[in-house]
């Protein structure tokens, strides 16, 4: 109309420039997309990872070029007392039906009167098993040695068996657990085969915390990979060998200065030209988590030993698949919650849920159909918890003193793997 003006109101110095607007706007505009980004990533490396794990347990199993019944197994099992499901996870394995003959060797520290009383009563009540008790000098402080590896050596000097099979002593065979395995050794090429660990020790909550995490990430970490590169370390709670490979490699003399001796075992074989076989054997594991100290400390170990261990020593192509394929998603379901909380909506929440769903979904189909439901559904809830707290636990065990804990006994580790014992438990039989 004429005579009618529209005043706006004036801007105010340095405000409504466009450019500026675009400026202020643009963080905010970004976490959307960085929410979504993270939610689709975490989505598709589930989805992917779980596909990977389906397609290696539908792989056949080798036929054996031996005779099981006449091919005689040497279990080498070195032990230390100190929790409280050892006699039931030795008993386990001695129970285990298989049509190998099988000899056990249990070495145990000649001061360690609780392990030894353990092994000397189930020797009594399993007449049938042959077992030999050999005691071993125990770890001086002095001793620069690993221990265990000591125990290997000691081992495998007077084990009788045409496959050598090493057994952590919280780790329990299952029924035709070395029929799922041995052949694996029979194809060319192949100087090792190992398994896949899970956990059954849910007793209390600290103890559930670790074996909730184990049996919804075990397979996903140890199957995927290996679409891309061939193994280049194993699981130490179980592995097997042919005699004459071990002896073609120089055995395991040589391997005491590295804590890491899984790590070390394989690199010997490896070097030696040849390859390790990640076989489908799935293997129980008992350990008795004692409370919030004991429960860290665990923690920081299995993430300090393959920082020193394992990723300063493998070729740059390997590290980047471990970085992208492991340590990269571990970091996911913090990032994604994270992101909610900095912009809450409902579509940000409902992304949320959605990623959880879908990564227990995967959880309770590879522990249903893989480890035979080991998670009791009672516990199943702490995954997405430990799942979204793993990051700091991380962060909390690498910046920590390199030191470990493993019933009682206190290492530095060293960078490269090395290490040297800071303390002996002081009462071996507790």
């Amino acid at each position: 109309m004429p005579g009618h003006r529209v005043l706006w109101p004036l801007p105010l110095a340095g405000d409504f420039n466009p450019r500026n607007s675009r400026t202020r706007r643009a963080p905010s505009s970004l976490l959307p997309r960085l929410h979504l980004a993270l939610a689709l990533l975490w989505l598709a490396e589930r989805g992917w990872k779980w596909w990977r794990v389906r397609q290696f347990f539908h792989q056949p199993i080798p036929a054996p070029d031996h005779e099981p019944a006449q091919t005689l197994v040497s279990i080498i099992q070195p032990i230390l007392s100190g929790d409280p499901t050892l006699d039931d996870s030795l008993a386990a394995t001695l129970r285990a039906r298989s049509s190998y003959p099988r000899e056990w060797l249990w070495l145990v520290d000649e001061d360690d009167a609780e392990g030894l009383r353990v092994c000397r009563d189930l020797i009594a009540h399993h007449p049938d098993r042959a077992i030999a008790l050999i005691p071993t000098p125990p770890p001086a402080l002095d001793d620069w040695r690993n221990p265990k590896t000591i125990k290997l050596i000691a081992g495998a000097a007077v084990a009788r068996g045409r496959i050598l099979c090493v057994l952590d002593d919280d780790t329990r065979l299952p029924d035709d657990g070395l029929e799922r395995c041995l052949p694996f050794l029979d194809r060319p090429g192949v100087g090792l085969a190992y398994g896949l660990p899970y956990y059954v020790s849910f007793a209390d909550l600290w103890s559930s915390l670790v074996a909730a995490f184990v049996n919804a990430s075990s397979l996903l970490t140890y199957i995927p990979p290996l679409a891309l590169t061939a193994p280049f370390t194993i699981n130490g709670m179980f592995y097997a060998v042919r005699r004459e490979a071990l002896a073609a490699v120089g055995g395991f003399s040589g391997l005491e200065a590295t804590l890491a001796d899984d790590f070390a075992v394989a690199q010997r074989f490896r070097h030696a030209g040849y390859s390790l076989a990640q076989t489908p054997l799935r293997h129980a594991i008992s350990t008795h988590v004692a409370g919030p100290r004991h429960y860290t400390a665990l923690i920081a170990r299995w993430f300090v030993f393959p920082r020193e261990s394992v990723l300063r020593h493998v070729a740059p192509r390997d590290r980047a698949i471990v970085n992208a394929l492991i340590v990269v998603p571990t970091a996911l379901p913090l990032a994604l919650l994270l992101a909610t909380l900095a912009r809450p909506n409902r579509r940000a929440v409902a992304l949320l849920a959605l990623c959880h769903a879908v990564s227990f979904a995967v959880f309770a189909h590879t522990d249903r159909a893989y480890l035979g439901g080991a998670t009791p559904p009672s516990r199943a809830p702490l995954v997405p918890l430990v799942q979204t707290l793993l990051p700091l636990q991380v962060a909390a065990a690498l910046l920590r003193p390199q030191r470990i804990e493993w019933r009682g006994h206190t290492m530095e580790v060293e960078r490269g793997g090395g290490f040297r014992l800071i303390r002996r438990r002081d009462n071996p039989s507790a």
